[in-house]
């Protein structure tokens, strides 16, 4: 391929891979935006079609604020739980990685005075199990748990070479919080909270929706769309965020990990000195 061909060629694929990148992103950053204005549009593509054949049977009354406020009233309470559960899961991460990161700092003082300790081995559990949190979470997989447990190895070493007792009861028991972070995010990550009241409230949205669909309301199609795109929206919001840990990149709602990467990192740079 002649030169000015390859550089013209390489130019547009690095511009077509940056269209790419920039499409992505803004998907994931308004991927929920997104999916709620296409429903949204839906809805008064529906709502035109029963204008324009006159299906509208029903007169708007009392009952119909009464309808639209039981929606909001039982999706506002399972956004307020469910965002209970979110920030609880952004706490999780700086904590595990902490737990970690400390873990390390007390096995370089044992080692320190206690050189037959396995500081290299110690370390590397300890960057496997960050790692696995890290997959975990993402995956459902159950790598970091057997990669925790995996660290009861080295407190058995630990004893054997006579260390303080109060240190090795100190580093089992920031084994257990590392068990407790991970069933939590675990369990955060399969149980919807109350499955029942998340199916009432997509069932009363979709009452409400069928109901103004035959309604006969003044200015019909803006207030149809903006009720459908705020319970919409809401019933989409709760979805994600009950799912606090999402695949990488897939939406910007999703709980970062990054301090756990950053602590995984760092074990795999601290090699013990021989």
């Amino acid at each position: 391929m002649p030169k000015p061909c390859a550089a013209i060629w390489r130019s547009s694929a690095r511009i077509q891979i940056g269209i790419i990148v920039r499409v992505t992103a803004f998907y994931t950053t308004f991927r929920v935006l997104l999916w709620a204005l296409a429903a949204t549009l839906i809805v008064l593509l529906l709502k035109s079609i029963t204008i324009h054949f006159a299906l509208r049977p029903i007169d708007l009354g009392s009952l119909h604020s009464a309808i639209v406020s039981g929606a909001t009233f039982v999706i506002g309470f399972l956004l307020s739980a469910t965002i209970a559960d979110y920030k609880e899961s952004e706490r999780i991460p700086s904590d595990f990685a902490t737990q970690i990161e400390d873990m390390y700092i007390d096995g370089k003082a044992i080692h320190e005075s206690y050189p037959t300790f396995d500081l290299n081995g110690f370390r590397k559990q300890l960057q496997k199990a960050a790692r696995g949190f890290t997959k975990d979470v993402r995956t459902r997989a159950y790598d970091s748990r057997k990669d925790i447990h995996g660290l009861s190895a080295y407190f058995s070493q630990m004893e054997k070479g006579k260390v303080p007792p109060n240190f090795v009861v100190k580093l089992k028991q920031q084994q257990t919080a590392l068990l407790r972070a991970r069933h939590r995010v675990s369990y955060i990550q399969r149980i919807k909270f109350i499955p029942s009241a998340t199916i009432l409230a997509r069932s009363i949205v979709a009452l409400v929706i069928i109901t103004l669909l035959f309604t006969n309301v003044d200015g019909g199609l803006v207030i149809v769309g903006l009720i459908s795109f705020i319970l919409i929206y809401m019933l989409i919001l709760i979805n994600v965020i009950s799912t606090p840990f999402h695949s990488a990149g897939k939406t910007r709602d999703d709980v970062s990990l990054f301090l756990v990467n950053e602590v995984a990192n760092s074990l795999a740079q601290d090699k013990p000195k021989k």
